[in-house]
């Protein structure tokens, strides 16, 4: 005001008062606030291409929101990371479809696995074990497993507390490599479903080739020994017992 205002004077200015008020009011911006405190901000947008959103969290971890996206990092690197085009990076991230009921599915970074669970002990699971071996897949039931792995140069299919079956309406086929491998199995353990009888006691009981056979004694073929028999074209022949002899299996 100036020294000695008039009344117009004094008007005017509580008139641009109130003005400036009501825009600061209806349009805060930068030029107006240059730092604020506050417990409670209702607010339609922020605009983090402006303005970093930023928590510091324990040990060093933070969440940021910022004009990058967003990240959440835990002291170490970033468990999560929503870039400015929207692909979205976890590490750690335990997802899963329900909590604490069945079924559900998982992704379990502790246990390393991916897991489908019809129960707590009844699942089928995918298993990161180690750089020894490939990772194995798990069926799990109540009294039985079932799992399948590569470890070296073995593909192993196999099953705990429980049979093993392969069946199929058409022809089951076992193929090793032609001329190199072979189907290796213990005979004495390989049995006739309809006998009961193992396939190693079978082949005990047929001929062995090139072995002799036991001695079968001496025998005439009906023929009495010194019989004359007639030779055609004419003459005779003595006919002898066979003596006691054996046979070379073929």
């Amino acid at each position: 005001m100036p020294p000695w205002a008039e009344y117009e004077d004094l008007k005017n200015k509580i008139n641009d008062i109130v003005a400036k008020y009501n825009n600061l009011l209806v349009n805060l911006d930068s030029l107006n606030v240059v730092s604020l405190t506050a417990d409670h901000i209702d607010a339609g947008t922020i605009d983090a291409n402006v303005v970093t959103i930023r928590s510091d969290l324990t040990a060093g971890a933070f969440v940021e929101i910022n004009g990058n996206g967003m990240r959440i990092n835990n002291g170490s690197y970033d468990t999560f990371l929503a870039d400015i085009n929207g692909l979205v990076t976890m590490t750690g991230a335990l997802i899963r479809s329900a909590n604490g009921v069945y079924p559900r599915v998982e992704m379990n970074p502790n246990d390393n696995l991916f897991g489908a669970y019809a129960a707590a002990t009844n699942y089928l699971a995918v298993l990161a074990l180690g750089s020894s071996m490939s990772p194995q897949l798990l069926f799990s039931a109540p009294n039985s497993n079932m799992f399948m792995f590569v470890s070296g140069t073995s593909a192993i299919l196999g099953a705990t507390s429980a049979d093993l079956r392969i069946s199929s309406n058409r022809n089951v086929y076992l193929s090793p490599g032609a001329n190199v491998y072979d189907v290796i199995t213990p005979f004495d353990q390989f049995k006739d479903s309809s006998t009961n009888q193992t396939l190693y006691s079978m082949l005990l009981g047929k001929a062995s080739s090139g072995v002799s056979t036991g001695s079968s004694g001496s025998h005439n073929h009906g023929i009495a020994a010194g019989t004359q028999l007639m030779v055609a074209g004419g003459g005779t022949v003595t006919w002898q017992v066979a003596p006691t002899h054996t046979h070379t299996q073929i």
